[in-house]
């Protein structure tokens, strides 16, 4: 079973509340990207990342503690904790895609179904030159 996503992180991607007419048409329509656009967006996004890396950036820090206190409660078994947290609240410890730890919770509660389970590698680096907080795990049923 595999889980991926960032941990805490707030890259600079439009929001249905933001964003400009042909980012909407993509976000809502699925319009297709031309390559210019795409070149632009990689462009903007890899100077919004050297500032960010840099300290300079108006985008929401990285919260490493956050992010271990998220890992510990995976590593500790104790997924039904994460049912008390608003996206709101997500939003506001860890950043607007902050909320793709769900897809690590629906991975160690598929685990979890078949009992208790151990992690047995663990892994973490805070990376600003990529604007997220970076983890792996990798668990084992307890025999």
């Amino acid at each position: 079973i595999i889980g991926s996503g960032g941990l805490s992180h707030d890259p600079p991607v439009p929001t249905l509340a933001t964003a400009p007419p042909a980012a909407l048409e993509r976000i809502v329509h699925g319009a297709p990207m031309a390559p210019e656009q795409r070149q632009a967006r990689q462009v903007a996004v890899m100077a919004a990342a050297q500032a960010f890396a840099h300290g300079d950036s108006p985008l929401q820090p990285l919260n490493p503690d956050w992010d271990h206190a998220f890992l510990e409660l995976l590593d500790s078994n104790r997924l039904p904790d994460v049912d008390g947290w608003s996206n709101s609240w997500i939003e506001q410890q860890a950043g607007h895609s902050a909320h793709e730890i769900r897809t690590w919770v629906a991975a160690f509660a598929a685990l979890a179904a078949h009992g208790q389970y151990e992690t047995k590698q663990r892994f973490y680096r805070a990376a600003p030159e990529l604007i997220a907080g970076f983890a792996i795990r990798t668990a084992v049923l307890d025999a």
